[in-house]
């Protein structure tokens, strides 16, 4: 159970896969399926770590006669591509996720949102859903069952800000990747004013393998509030670069960068990024915390998308903050007007900063001051985080150097 995607099913085509997971829901009343999804404490791969059962059967208990559920494969967090390596490697456990949400909330439509730059993922899921087609697992009455569901591929419109759900919602719409005001929320009044359960990729794969099994080995793998296995894509100054699969409580940050990943290359690690650039640093200091959502709250950061990234002491940070900076300031989508300003104003800061090479106290006490106006404001994930890091950063690493 250590490599629960990896192990049973990489690789394997259309005839060797046999949609377990899907053939077991359609054997279940809808309610039936959300409860083992609950039972199982599957939390949102994306970075919010959203409880999945909750979100769909808010979806189920809503009466409408048109539902979505949408499969948000625009993954854009710079150093992640864990979703990338499950569309490419196993697309038909990733389509049969959607497919049992679908069945498990009452809907009959699905998207599955790509990110533009992800040209071979793109041809391979678009490839398996012709398949799927073929062979009746998608469109009427699939397996021959009285459900039936429709899948469409849409190609992302090349914004980071489209993670965001319904900016992912508007871009679908045809409308420009911004953000929308919450509440309502799009399990109430998402696309097309309709109920809709949007899912990471990860979210829907391990939802797949865990309606595979007669038992429920999620719900025994893992700690309390963070219940079975988490895909880490681990990037930066380390010998083995990749994706891994770790149980959430069995391995440190300092274990999964150590004995995964081959450690760092260069003197020492400066510090670690858990999860994507939008999560606050980790000093080496840090790193002996438990790989899991709770643990790494109580040390100020976050799992987030499981973008791990490493970075050696011998790294210039005022450089890697300059580059963060001029990521956000060029991602914001312009809506909320905090954001838009505030991140601009950072980058100005920080393009001084990194020209002299060091921060003054009053720079690091506006930069703080600036990120919760924009924390505060945002409409999305993306303004509330797109500071974390910068932040943290100074804090831990220039506090005691700085000039008055």
């Amino acid at each position: 159970m250590e490599k629960i995607f990896l192990k049973k099913d990489l690789g394997k085509s259309l005839e060797e896969y046999d949609f377990p997971g899907l053939k077991n829901a359609l054997n279940m009343e809808p309610q039936q399926v959300i409860n083992k999804i609950k039972e199982s404490g599957l939390r949102g791969r994306g970075g919010a770590g959203f409880p999945t059962g909750i979100k769909w059967e808010t979806v189920l208990s809503i009466e409408d006669d048109t539902k979505f559920i949408i499969c948000n494969a625009d993954e854009g967090e710079p150093g992640t591509f864990k979703d990338r390596f499950l569309l490419e490697n196993l697309p038909f456990k990733v389509l049969e996720g959607i497919i049992i949400s679908g069945y498990a909330t009452g809907s009959k439509y699905g998207y599955i949102y790509i990110r533009g730059e992800y040209v071979e993922a793109i041809k391979i899921i678009k490839k398996a859903i012709e398949k799927l087609y073929e062979k009746n697992i998608l469109g009427e009455n699939i397996l021959n069952s009285d459900f039936s569901f429709d899948l469409k591929l849409v190609r992302g419109a090349g914004a980071y800000v489209c993670g965001d759900e319904t900016s992912l919602i508007n871009s679908i719409e045809g409308d420009r990747g911004k953000s929308r005001i919450k509440p309502p929320l799009p399990v109430f009044e998402g696309l097309y004013g309709k109920p809709t359960v949007v899912n990471n990729v990860e979210t829907l794969a391990a939802a797949a393998e865990i309606m595979s099994y007669d038992n429920n080995p999620y719900s025994e793998m893992g700690t309390e509030k963070s219940r079975g296995t988490k895909l880490v894509s681990i990037s930066g100054d380390v010998n083995k670069p990749g994706v891994y699969e770790v149980e959430f409580g069995k391995l440190t940050v300092k274990d999964i960068v150590q004995e995964l990943a081959g450690g760092v290359k260069g003197e020492k690690i400066g510090f670690v990024i858990p999860g994507g650039i939008s999560t606050e640093a980790l000093t080496e200091e840090e790193l002996d915390v438990p790989y899991t959502y709770e643990n790494l709250q109580k040390m100020g950061s976050n799992i987030g998308s499981g973008g791990m990234i490493v970075v050696s002491s011998q790294r210039n940070y005022l450089e890697i903050v300059k580059n963060v900076s001029d990521f956000f300031r060029d991602e914001t989508c312009g809506t909320c007007f905090p954001c838009r300003e505030g991140n601009k104003n950072i980058n100005k800061i920080v393009s001084d900063i990194y020209k002299r090479g060091y921060p003054t106290s009053r720079e690091i006490e506006i930069i703080s001051d600036i990120q919760y106006a924009v924390s505060s404001a945002a409409r999305c994930g993306f303004g509330e985080s797109s500071l974390n890091l910068i932040l943290s950063i100074f804090e831990k690493f220039y506090t005691k150097k700085v000039e008055i």
